[in-house]
Formats: C-alpha cells, structure tokens, sequence
C-alpha cells in the first residue's frame, strides 16, 4: 500500500505601513493558524484523546514548564481544548463528522511553531493541512514620518 503525504498549503501574510508611519518589526511570536482536513473520525472525536495528543505536542518541547489544560466534550461528539505551558498555547475545536478541525499554535519562534504542527500532524493524521502564519508584535512607529 503506497502512502499519500498530504497536502500542505502556507499562506504568509504580509506587513504593510500605515498612513501614520513605518511598522516597526518587535516579534513575541508565531501564530499559525491551521485547518486539517480528512482526519479519522475516532481520532477527533473524544475529548481525552485530543488533550492528551496536545500535551503530547508540548511535553518534549517545553521543558521544566507546567502544561495546563483544559478541554470540552460535545456530544454526541467533538471537541474543544486547549493547552499551555505559558510559552506555548495550543487551541483547537473538532468537527469528526467532517474530519476537520480547526488550530491555532502561539509560540515564541518559528521553529517551534513547526515542530508542534509536525506533533499534531503525526497524531491527527489529516489528509490535507493549510496554514497561515502570522507573525505577532509588530507596533506602528509614531516618531519621525
């Protein structure tokens, strides 16, 4: 049986000036925000399956940190949860019945965001992944114009 990879869509957004003056560039993070499609079925729809594959995400990366977490069953199914260590936050929210959820992932950098994406991708299991990136601190300079 051949395995397919899936299919990976990135969308970065891109940072323009105001009428006010110059952004200056000051990152506190990464945000991706990520939809995956045509995941199974059993592995989006139980609450405690989902915050264990997000502290799972976490746990290695995050050293000498305590993850929080917190998720929400909806019945018949689906899913709301979220997990942090204070430098890292993780959001996601399940619909099984589509194989869809939707992602966000806030790190303090780049890198990281895309080792917790590849984590989830592994557990997850979807058939395609689009993301966007969004690149976070980034202040209006209101000095010289």
């Amino acid at each position: 049986m051949r395995m397919i990879e899936p299919l990976c869509q990135v969308e970065k957004l891109e940072i323009t000036s105001t009428p006010h003056g110059a952004l200056k560039r000051s990152i506190w993070n990464y945000h991706l925000i990520v939809e995956f499609w045509n995941s199974p079925f059993e592995v989006l729809a139980k609450a405690k399956y989902i915050e264990k594959t997000l502290k799972s995400a976490l746990k290695n990366s995050e050293k000498n940190h305590f993850l929080r977490a917190i998720s929400y069953q909806f019945k018949p199914f689906g899913v709301s949860a979220q997990v942090n260590s204070g430098n890292v936050h993780i959001y996601i929210h399940t619909w099984p019945e589509n194989g869809y959820s939707a992602i966000d992932i806030i790190a303090k950098d780049k890198d990281k965001a895309y080792e917790i994406l590849e984590k989830l991708k592994k557990s997850l299991k979807p058939k395609n992944v689009y993301i966007a990136e969004i690149i976070r601190g980034i202040s209006e300079d209101w000095g010289e114009t």
